[in-house]
C-alpha cells in the first residue's frame, strides 16, 4: 500500500488514514448499491468473478456477483454487486432478486455463463425473458 500511494499520490499515508478514507467511502458505496433502478434495461448480463477478501483476520477468496445492464441508449450501467462465500443457486436468487425489488423489470435477454444455479436463477427471477451463453 505504501508503494501504490507513493506511487500516486507523492507521498505515503498511514494505516489509520487509509481506514478512514474507507469509511467515508461505505456511505457512497452503499448509497450506489440500493439506489432505485428507475430505466429499463431490456438486456443484462451477469457474473461473478473470485477476488481475495480480508475477514476475520483472514485472506478468503469470494464470489463477487456483477449485473450489468443495458439501456435503450446503449449504455452499459453496472447496476449491482455483491460479495457471497461461493455461487450457488440461492446466493444468485436473491442477489437478481435484489435488482428487481431496487426497480429492475421487464427485462428481455440475460447473458451469463452456464452454471447451473445461476440459469436457474434467471428462469426464476426473470420469467419469460429469454438467456443466451
Amino acid at each position: 500500500m505504501t508503494q501504490i500511494t507513493q506511487e500516486l499520490c507523492g507521498t505515503s499515508f498511514r494505516k489509520s488514514t487509509v481506514s478512514a478514507l474507507c469509511q467515508g467511502l461505505d456511505a457512497t458505496v452503499r448509497a450506489f448499491r440500493q439506489r432505485p433502478l428507475k430505466k429499463r434495461y431490456p438486456f443484462v448480463l451477469v457474473d461473478a468473478m473470485y477476488i481475495k477478501v480480508r475477514e476475520g483476520g483472514r485472506v478468503r477468496s469470494k464470489a463477487l456477483m456483477i449485473a450489468i445492464g443495458v439501456n435503450h441508449e446503449g449504455y452499459w450501467e453496472v447496476l449491482g454487486c455483491e460479495c457471497w462465500d461461493n455461487e450457488t443457486h440461492l446466493g444468485w436468487k436473491e442477489f437478481l432478486e435484489g435488482l428487481t425489488a431496487r426497480g429492475l423489470r421487464q427485462v428481455d435477454l440475460v447473458i451469463s455463463d452456464a452454471h447451473r444455479g445461476l440459469t436457474q436463477a434467471i428462469q426464476e427471477v426473470f420469467l419469460g425473458a429469454s438467456w443466451q451463453r
